[in-house]
């Protein structure tokens, strides 16, 4: 996400761009219409995806949130109130979930995905949103591009703009948030910059960096130790919180986007081109690299039944291992 050399238009770009992405491009339109309901909307660009014990959700354009109770092997169409671009969901649990989007969009349901209202949403910030995190039902962080970062109390019904250090240079792209299994949160940034919470995000340290380019996510994997990846390839594994990595040689140099602690025990890291990373001991001793049937785009994984479900530029796909 080259921080303001984005284009205005996703037609414009290839893939690469597209997944580089549609969620940090200025949004493509202002517009308060509701999201068009579509029997190919399983099919169309999603940029994120959730889970929670009966329920999955993905996210992406023109509005559309899918939702599945069957460990996704069928996907409905929600309620949605807007057809801007959404880049990032959370759920709390079966019922009550967050998404987030372009014009600074926040949207909440409380049923369990069928129906979506919006919470949020400031044209004038000109940055879209990117990603989304709820401790509680009440306290939650929304992160997204030029530093923008959200915060709030009450389960969504107020927001207030935070400031994730004191130094007006530090407006970098905030790509994905995540909490480690000691409940410290980990932001995935541009430009190489990683942030750490201790204290449920009231205050951000940066973490010493393996990389100048730019991360997209980090997967905790047990405690002290995390995946993070991004640009051209890029993996590192840290066993000390974060505190140093070590260089992972994944031999690609696409762009990685997403990861799973797969119930098989295995992790998986997906990237565009359909690559896929797959660590058989969640460490950093063996690295299989795979390549996905099709070579789409993955910008998020979730965890089926007896499947890997990939969403991305495809929409959604089942994917079994060999």
């Amino acid at each position: 996400m080259m921080r303001r050399l984005f284009h205005s238009s996703l037609t414009a770009c290839a893939l690469g761009a597209t997944l580089l992405f549609a969620a940090s491009l200025p949004a493509l339109a202002s517009d308060d219409a509701a999201s068009m309901p579509s029997k190919l909307a399983v099919h169309s660009l999603l940029l994120d995806g959730a889970q929670q014990t009966g329920l999955m959700v993905a996210v992406g354009e023109r509005g559309h949130i899918l939702y599945s109770h069957d460990e996704g092997h069928n996907w409905l169409q929600a309620s949605v109130p807007t057809q801007v671009l959404l880049t990032g969901v959370h759920l709390h649990d079966a019922q009550l979930g967050w998404a987030v989007g372009h014009d600074a969009t926040i949207l909440r349901t409380q049923d369990g995905a069928k129906t979506w209202q919006r919470v949020y949403r400031d044209i004038d910030e000109q940055a879209p949103l990117l990603d989304i995190w709820f401790s509680s039902a009440q306290h939650g962080i929304a992160i997204g591009a030029y530093g923008l970062l959200l915060t709030t109390q009450d389960g969504g019904d107020s927001w207030q703009r935070n400031m994730i250090s004191d130094s007006e240079e530090d407006d970098f792209h905030l790509n994905h948030i995540t909490a480690t299994h000691d409940g410290a949160l980990i932001i995935a940034a541009e430009a190489g910059m990683v942030y750490r919470s201790d204290d449920n995000g009231k205050q951000w340290r940066t973490l010493p960096s393996p990389y100048h380019g730019s991360f997209f996510g980090s997967l905790p994997v047990s405690e002290p130790s995390l995946f993070l990846f991004g640009l051209r390839g890029h993996l590192f594994f840290s066993s000390n919180h974060g505190e140093q990595w070590q260089v992972i040689q994944t031999h690609t140099t696409a762009m990685l986007t997403a990861g799973l602690k797969g119930s098989d025990g295995r992790c998986y890291i997906s990237g565009l081109s359909g690559v896929l990373l797959i660590a058989p001991h969640c460490n950093k001793d063996e690295i299989e690299l795979k390549q996905l049937p099709g070579r789409s785009g993955v910008s998020a994984l979730l965890q089926g039944d007896d499947a890997i479900i990939l969403i991305g530029e495809s929409g959604i796909i089942r994917f079994t291992l060999p």
